[in-house]
C-alpha cells in the first residue's frame, strides 16, 4: 500500500481549508436551524451565524434558506450531508486513537436520560457487570421530560435512551440526526390486578380503549405520540402504573420485562393483547462522544447487557 505524501498542490489546497468549519457545518445540516446548531456545537449563535457566513462564501452558496417561520437545506446543502458525516466520523476516529483503554482507572459519571423500565432493564445489570471493573465509573438517571432533546444537544447529558415511538414527531424528527443505536426491543402486555375477573380472555386496543386506563408514557411535551389508550390517570412511570393498578378495576399497559420484575410482587395478572406492540430502546449521543474511548466502552458495555437479556 501506497504511504505517499500529498502532491504540493493538494497540499496547497489542503492549507486554504478552515478544517474548523466542518463540525458547524455538520450542526447546520443536522439541525437546519442556527439556535439549534450553536447549542448542539456549545457554542454562541453569534458565532454560529459567522460559520455560516463564511460556509456561504466558501462554498457559494446560501445553504439554509427560508421556508415560511422555519429553514430548509438548499439543494446543494442536502448534498452535503453524507460526505460531511463521513469526514467528522473519519477525523473524530483519528484524533480518537489513544493509547489502550482501560476501565478500572477511569473516573466519570454518566449521565443517562432515561425512563425507569431502562433502569430497572438495562442500567441495573450494567451496574452489576461493571462493579468490579470500573468502580471509579457512576451512572446519573434523569427522568426524561420535554426538555430532554436540548441536554443532548447542549451536551448536557451523556445519552438519551428512549424509544421513538412514543416521541412527540418534531422531537423524533430531530433526534433522527444524531448518533444512535437500538438496544433492545420488548412486547407490551396489558396488566390489570389478579382478583379482577371482569376481564376474560384476550382484550382488543378498542377495548382498552374504554377502560379505566393508566398511561405510563413519560411527559414529553405536545403532540405526544402514545401507544396507550385514552388514560384516566397518568404518571410518568412504568413501575408506578402497575403499583397502582394493583388492588383496582384499572389497567395498563407495560413492557413484559419490567411486568416479569413487579408483576407477581404487585398481585398483577397479564391480559392477552390482540395486536401485538412492542417498544424499541434506542440510545442517542451527541457526535462529540462518537470517538471518545470511555464512551465507546460505556454504549459497547450497554450493548452486551441488552443483547444478553
Amino acid at each position: 500500500m501506497s504511504t505517499s505524501l500529498p502532491s504540493p498542490i493538494a497540499r496547497g489546497f489542503l492549507a486554504k481549508i478552515d478544517f474548523n468549519l466542518l463540525v458547524p457545518l455538520q450542526a447546520l445540516l443536522a439541525e437546519a436551524n442556527v439556535t439549534r446548531a450553536a447549542e448542539r456545537s456549545n457554542v454562541g449563535q453569534p458565532a454560529m451565524s459567522a460559520s455560516l457566513a463564511k460556509l456561504r462564501r466558501y462554498f457559494e452558496d446560501q445553504l439554509l434558506t427560508r421556508d415560511g417561520r422555519s429553514m430548509k437545506l438548499t439543494p446543494f446543502a442536502e448534498s452535503l450531508l453524507e460526505p460531511v458525516n463521513q469526514a467528522v466520523d473519519f477525523m473524530q476516529q483519528v484524533m480518537g486513537h489513544h493509547a489502550a483503554f482501560d476501565p478500572g482507572t477511569l473516573r466519570r459519571t454518566f449521565t443517562v436520560v432515561t425512563s425507569d423500565y431502562v433502569t430497572i432493564v438495562l442500567i441495573k445489570p450494567l451496574l452489576q457487570s461493571i462493579a468490579d471493573t470500573a468502580p471509579g465509573v457512576t451512572v446519573k438517571v434523569v427522568a426524561p421530560g420535554p426538555q430532554m432533546l436540548s441536554a443532548l444537544r447542549r451536551v448536557e447529558c451523556d445519552l438519551l435512551i428512549a424509544p421513538r415511538k412514543v416521541l412527540p414527531r418534531q422531537m423524533a424528527h430531530d433526534i433522527a440526526s444524531y448518533p444512535n443505536r437500538d438496544l433492545l426491543t420488548d412486547r407490551l402486555v396489558v396488566v390489570a390486578d389478579r382478583e379482577n375477573t371482569a376481564l376474560k380472555g384476550s382484550v382488543s386496543r378498542e377495548a382498552l380503549a374504554r377502560l379505566r386506563f393508566i398511561d405510563a408514557t413519560p411527559d414529553l411535551g405536545p403532540d405526544e405520540q402514545s401507544v396507550n389508550a385514552p388514560s384516566c390517570v397518568s404518571v410518568g412511570s412504568f413501575g408506578a402504573s402497575m403499583h397502582l393498578v394493583a388492588g383496582t378495576s384499572m389497567v395498563t399497559l407495560v413492557q413484559s420485562r419490567l411486568y416479569e420484575v413487579f408483576g407477581a410482587r404487585c398481585g398483577l395478572r397479564v391480559i392477552p393483547l390482540e395486536e401485538q406492540l412492542s417498544l424499541t430502546e434506542t440510545m442517542y449521543w451527541h457526535p462529540r462522544y462518537t470517538a471518545d474511548p470511555a464512551h465507546i466502552w460505556l454504549r459497547g458495555k450497554l450493548g452486551e447487557v441488552a443483547a444478553a437479556l
